[in-house]
């Protein structure tokens, strides 16, 4: 019989998803160790068995996906991610470096070979397309004017995703689209059934990003102060992005542009409507 796997991942929403990559990959029973925000994505990745709520130990084989002081003192002995801190700051420092992408980083720590999206099973007609305008660091947003011609040009269902604090956004450039439908939810349970329907999604650098890809939907990613050479983006679809010598400022977290003209993000519609063109096929 094979051993339980125990895998802590406490934040944050992107990186809770990304696990999916691996717990499809390992045999034998697995638990999530996350933190009561995350637990009902981490249920529905697929080979998942269990999950317990941030700072749970259930016993078993141990897998620190997680890297920080606090994952130290829950489990000394387990078996740990390597982040290749090193190679991040170069590409933050000089634009150059990178580093394997986050499931082959996962994969290694648990010794499987990472599986491609999607992790989570959903049914439904693929006609919809998803536009999801915030995000935890609101450098970070897609520009809303490039949603709004997006969804407008869409020919099918159009709904606009967001989260808990987002509902002014959601609501708001919903009422700019003729018939999109917005969902603004604590919790998953609709995002996740409306991922199941959805074809492309168009979103910036975001936890619900990685979230419509694991759900299957192809992605189309608009980056600005981060980078997707980091390891993050691994799903079908497009990146689009400005090549600027500043870039990237931030591996994940910014507040602030230190030029004051955010250009990172100042891009053009017509790519972004190409990309979602070229996804539709």
């Amino acid at each position: 019989m094979a051993e339980r796997t125990v895998l802590l991942r406490r934040s944050s929403l992107g990186d809770v998803v990304l696990l999916g990559s691996v717990t499809s990959a390992i045999e034998g029973h697995v638990t999530v160790v996350t933190a009561p925000a995350w637990i009902e994505v981490a249920e529905r990745l697929r080979g998942v068995d269990a999950v317990v709520p941030w700072p749970t130990r259930p016993a078993g084989r141990v897998v620190d996906l997680q890297g920080s002081v606090r994952s130290l003192r829950l489990a000394p002995f387990a078996r740990r991610i390597r982040k290749r801190s090193v190679r991040r700051r170069l590409r933050l420092w000089t634009g150059r470096g990178g580093r394997p992408t986050v499931p082959e980083i996962y994969g290694e720590a648990c010794g499987v070979r990472p599986k491609s999206a999607p992790w989570i099973e959903v049914g439904g007609t693929r006609d919809a397309l998803a536009l999801i305008p915030g995000a935890a660091w609101k450098l970070k947003r897609a520009p809303i004017d490039i949603l709004v011609e997006v969804g407008r040009d869409w020919s099918g269902p159009v709904v606009v995703l967001g989260g808990p604090g987002e509902e002014e956004l959601v609501h708001g450039l919903a009422a700019r689209i003729a018939g999109a439908d917005a969902v603004c939810e604590r919790g998953f349970s609709r995002t996740i059934d409306t991922l199941g329907r959805t074809r492309i999604a168009v979103s910036g650098d975001t936890g619900l990003m990685h979230l419509a890809g694991a759900c299957g939907a192809a992605v189309v990613a608009l980056f600005g102060p981060t980078h997707p050479d980091d390891g993050f983006f691994v799903y079908d679809g497009s990146v689009i992005q400005r090549e600027l010598d500043c870039r990237p400022c931030a591996l994940h977290r910014i507040e602030h542009c230190r030029r004051g003209d955010y250009r990172c993000m100042d891009l053009s519609a017509l790519p972004v409507a190409e990309a979602v063109a070229q996804c539709a096929g």
